[in-house]
Order: structure tokens, then sequence, then C-alpha cells
């Protein structure tokens, strides 16, 4: 253990009573994939993001995985092509390529500063293209001389390039999210023109998907699920359907029909006559990429349409015979990324997965891995209650009621409550018992503003949300003693909006009465306050980035501030939680600030350095610490042997 000396931080390592529990969670998360190859020996090129992530090289014919790559760098996959070149990946800021005679190689960073690549894109000339985050701009890469040209920021102010397709000499862009927009660009010469999005579009915030067939150019806007049809040779909109989810549209089949999903369920459209209609092939997720096989043993003599679920497993759909199969090519999962972690009830642990999700549950008697599921999707926080874990999703803010004590069934338990996806939520990050109320802390939605505070009665099933609170800032930490509900905020709000405020407040709400008691800011200068912890005597201690305050709450006034560790506020594209949790146990803190696992003792002034490289933290019945590194569950046991104490809010 490393003293912070003069409260500085310093090095620091694993105290001996630390145990590694291991990867409690495995899965497979596959969003982007290709097609390609000669007729009748065309490949699935399917990536699954992880640590890393995968290209996973699949013979749809046999139905085997044929190679699985890992794509060191990158934890995430939107974007994957085929062309004459190569099959090309973009992760996280990094573009990669794929050939059978060179396996995968790495082509370096897209743009310095882009750390998330969305869809790619290729031209006539095999050109590639792809949009970055966060700053909002678009690549092009050359094959041939093997460098990247940066277009810049596409349009100023909006971080996310989501979507492009490349269509004659231009290059077509789809992005948002404080406003959708549709961008015309110039790959020559880097000129941008804007086209005119329909009149209905107000309150829509992104163009998600992008796809251009036959002249025709679909997209689609979130969050109404609505799919817009552009004539790009009459320069006009053409068509509107609604009920669309994502990722794309297919190319046309041998009678120029595209397919697309549609109320769950893959629907035929004619883009002349605009003749809608459904096909058997039920689809309750997004399909991702379509691609065409010909000669597949469900049509050996016609073409078949095919795309890959989120589990790895692909489905082939014959349009001639309406006829489709789901086939398995058993392709190994990757560890997960932890993403939360919680006592639950009967006194075990429950932890949460990131992107891919899933669900694991430790036996803290033991520390062993008891079990583990899929089926639920990124947990960015949990809670016990009432024999109850309670589990909150990403995207949408859903709001999961798990019963441990009966089988894990997919749809049924754990079961959805309710979603604050209509009050323009989509992160549920923090969770508290308001006596009987279970109280919310969450993110608003890309390109918004105002988080929530919401009490959900498990007794009632009613649901209240009050939004605005904290006024331009989200709910990044919550805190309840007695009838008073303390809440942290944070200034950034849904992903691709700029701050609307300097610092970060702290709110004091009578959570019986409904109203505010007091609101301002405790430590001027401070962007969020991601920890809350109330100590023996009733003070309140707040995590802000690297630096402790007390504050109390009778008087309504910040009493002290320790300095741990630089924030870097002036870099930060966001923080939220950060990973920083706060916990007070025998008169001292338990904390993780800016990756360090942290004790501090207020009465010494002491703090120590328990762990670096630190995500997330938890304590069990027994009093022993559970923290992240990446994919990888740690205890420490240096409490362990005191009094049990209940885990559960109620």
């Amino acid at each position: 253990m490393t003293t912070i000396g003069n409260r500085q931080a310093g090095g620091g390592e694993a105290p001996s009573a630390a145990l590694e529990i291991g990867e409690p969670i495995r899965g497979m998360a596959v969003w982007a994939s290709a097609y390609g190859g000669d007729p009748g020996k065309e490949r699935i090129y399917a990536v699954s993001c992880g640590a890393p992530c995968m290209l996973h090289v699949i013979d749809p014919f046999q139905a085997v995985g044929e190679g699985s790559f890992p794509l060191e760098g990158s934890d995430h996959c939107w974007g994957v092509v085929y062309a004459p070149s190569g099959v090309y990946i973009g992760g996280s800021g990094i573009l990669y390529r794929y050939t059978r005679e060179r396996g995968v190689e790495n082509l370096g960073e897209i743009i310095p500063g882009e750390t998330y690549t969305w869809r790619l894109a290729v031209d006539r000339a095999g050109n590639i293209y792809g949009g970055c985050y966060p700053g909002g701009k678009a690549f092009q890469y050359d094959p041939r001389t093997g460098r990247f040209r940066d277009y810049g920021v596409i349009v100023p102010g909006e971080q996310y390039v989501r979507s492009m397709e490349a269509w004659e000499d231009k290059l077509y862009i789809g992005m948002g999210t404080q406003a959708p927009h549709l961008i015309e660009l110039d790959p020559v010469t880097g000129d941008k023109a804007e086209l005119t999005l329909p009149d209905e579009v107000g309150g829509e915030q992104l163009v998600y998907d992008l796809n251009i067939v036959s002249g025709k150019l679909f997209a689609r806007l979130t969050p109404s699920n609505r799919l817009f049809v552009y004539d790009l040779t009459r320069g006009e909109w053409a068509d509107r359907i609604e009920g669309c989810s994502g990722l794309s549209v297919s190319r046309p089949d041998v009678n120029g029909n595209v397919y697309f999903v549609k109320d769950d369920r893959l629907c035929r459209y004619d883009p002349e006559t605009k003749s809608l209609a459904f096909t058997s092939l039920a689809m309750p997720e997004p399909a991702g990429d379509y691609g065409w096989l010909d000669g597949h043993p469900l049509n050996p003599s016609g073409r078949c349409l095919v795309g890959v679920h989120r589990d790895g497993s692909y489905w082939v759909y014959d349009p001639e015979g309406d006829r489709h199969g789901t086939f398995e090519p058993e392709l190994p999962g990757q560890p997960v990324i932890l993403q939360s972690i919680a006592a639950g009830p009967e006194g075990s642990m429950f932890v949460g997965g990131y992107f891919a999700g899933g669900l694991a549950k430790i036996d803290a008697e033991t520390g062993r891995i008891a079990s583990s599921f899929a089926g639920i999707g990124q947990s960015e926080g949990l809670i016990a209650g009432r024999g109850r874990l309670y589990i909150g999703v990403y995207p949408k803010a859903n709001i999961f009621e798990y019963d441990p004590s009966r089988p894990w069934r997919t749809g049924e338990n754990p079961k959805m409550l309710f979603s604050l996806r209509e009050e323009e939520q989509d992160r549920p990050f923090v969770f508290a018992w308001a006596g009987r109320m279970l109280a919310i802390g969450t993110v608003p939605g890309y390109g918004r503003h105002g988080g929530a505070v919401t009490l959900y009665d498990p007794e009632t099933g009613i649901v209240e949300v009050y939004r605005h609170l904290l006024p331009e800032q989200s709910v990044v930490s919550l805190l309840c003693r007695d009838r008073l509900l303390f809440a942290g905020g944070s200034v950034w709000g849904g992903l691709g909006v700029a701050p609307a405020r300097d610092e970060a407040s702290l709110l004091v709400w009578d959570w019986e009465r409904r109203e505010t008691v007091w609101t301002g800011v405790p430590v001027p200068g401070e962007k969020a306050i991601s920890g809350l912890a109330a100590d023996d005597e009733g003070m309140l201690w707040g995590l802000t980035g690297g630096l402790l305050f007390k504050f109390d709450p009778r008087e309504k006034r910040t009493l002290a501030t320790v300095s741990l560790f630089d924030a870097g506020w002036p870099g930060k594209t966001h923080f939220w939680r950060g990973g920083n949790e706060l916990l007070w146990r025998d008169g001292r803190l338990y904390g993780v600030s800016m990756n360090r696992l942290f004790a501090y003792d207020p009465e010494a002034d002491r703090a120590e350095v328990l762990d670096e490289g630190v995500r997330l933290l938890a304590e069990d019945r027994y009093g022993s610490l559970y923290y992240a590194k990446g994919t990888v569950l740690h205890r420490c046991d240096a409490k362990r042997g005191a009094a049990p104490f209940s885990a559960e809010g109620l």
C-alpha cells in the first residue's frame, strides 16, 4: 500500500489480502458483419465486441467457423465492409484489414483523438470511408497508398458521424445527436452540402442508419425509428415507413426488392412501387448487416439472404419459398468488461457486463463464480431489496426485477418493470432505497441535458419521474438518509452534446414531500459528484473526480476538501460515474478515484492507494471489497471477519 503524501497520488500495489476471482462473464455481441467471396463460396465476416474484439470468419454453407482473429487495441466494432483489397474493420479509433493470405493487419490510428469508429463504406475505386467520435469527423483510407485522409468536422457541434454510404462520386453521411443531419460530401474536394430532411423530423436526434440501393437513399432516424426514402435522381423524398429497426437495408434481390426489419419482422419492399410485405421471418432484435448467398442448401438453385444475430448465430432466408433457418457455428465467446457490481439478496454478489451484457452471481462465502446468465443487456446499475435484484439497463433506461430464488428465464425472470425512454433517459447508473421506494438516478439520452430522479414503489408499481431537479445535469450519485435524498450531478448530459453548466451541483431533496430542500455547488470548479457516503456523525462525504469533500447536511455547507488525484477536467469528453463509488466503514472512507482504489482516514488525514487500474466498488456482507480490472473481478479481504451487516436496502 502507498500513502498519498501531502495528498498527492503515488504508485500502489494490491494488498496481500487481494484475491483475483476471475472473469465472471463471457459473451458474444455482434453488431457488424460483412459478406463476400466468389458465388457459392461466400463467407461471413462477423466481429464480436469484447476485450479484445474478435473477427470471426464463417462458412455459411457448412455452418462452421474457419477462424477467429483478435483485433488487439479495440473493444467495440460497428463497421465492417468487404472490398477488393480485403475486409476492413473499424475499431476503437483503429482500422484493420483482413485477408486470407495475411490474416488481420492493424492499419493504424485513423485520426488522433478519435476513439470510436462507426459505420464504414467503400466506393467504386475501393477506398474506405468511416465516421468517428468524439470529434465528429469523417475519414478516407486509400488501400493503394496506405494513407488516411481527415475530412475534418462534418457539422460543427455534432460529435457523432454515425452512418454513411458511397454512391456515384459522392459520400452520403448521416449524423446527429442534437439534431439529425444528412450530408453530401465530395471525397475529392472535401466540399460538403447538407440535404434538407423532411418537415416531419422535428424532435429527431440522429440519422442512425443510411443505405443507398438503386439510386434510393434509405435513412432511418431515431428515436422515432422512421425510415425515410430519398430519390437521389429526382432529388426528392419519396416515402416514409414507420416502426423500423436497424442497422441497415439489404442490397436488392433479383426482382429489385430490398429487405429490412419493421415491427419485429423481416419485410420485403419494392422501391419503385412502394409496396411492402411481411415475410415469415420474425426478427425481434435489430438485424445488423445483410448479405446474399448463392446456392445455399436452403435454396441450392437460387439466392438467399443472410444476417448475423447478436449471439453469433446466423439466419438464412429464401425469398422464393419464404423459408428460413437459423445456424450455430459455435463461435468462442469473449470475456466481457465489467460494468456494475452490487451485493445481492441472500448475501451473494452480482456483476453486470458492458456492451455484450450478461450477469454473474458470486458466492460471497467462497469468492467463487457461482453462475453466469445471458439475455440481459448492459447493466449500468444494480441494487438489492425485498429479496430481489433490481437492474438498470442501457439503452432506454429499462428497469428490470430479478428473483434469484426462481430460475433465470430471459424475458420472464428478470422481468422488465418499466422504461424511462419517454422521459428521454438512457443510463440508470445509481440506485438508493428511500423507505420502501426505490430511487433511481439517470443520465439522459444522446444530445440531451437533464437527468432525472425516479421513484418506484414495488408494492403498487407506481412510477414517478422528477426531471431537472439538478438543472441541465445528469444524476450520477444517490444517498438516502431518513426522509432526505442526496443527489450528485454531472455537468455532462447524454453523449453528443457539450455541457451547459460549468460546475456540478448537490441536491438535498425531501422525498416524502417531493420538494427540494437545498441545491448548490459544494466544491467550486468540480464537474461531477460521482460518489456519496455518510459517516457515523451524519456528515455527508462526496467524491468529485479526484477530490473528497465533507458536507454538513444541517448547515448546508462544505466543511473540508481533500485533494487526492488530478481529475484532468479540461481533457474530459464526459464523466458520469467514472468508476467512482464511495463507502464508509469503521471510521474510514473507501473509494475508487481516477482508477485507483483508496482508503482515507479522516481522523489522521491519511490516504492510501490499495490498488490501481480499478473500476467499480461494492462490499459484501462480510466487509470485503469487490472491484473490477477490465474483465477481471477482484476481492480485497482486508476486512473479512468483521461482523456481517445487511447488504439489502429493506
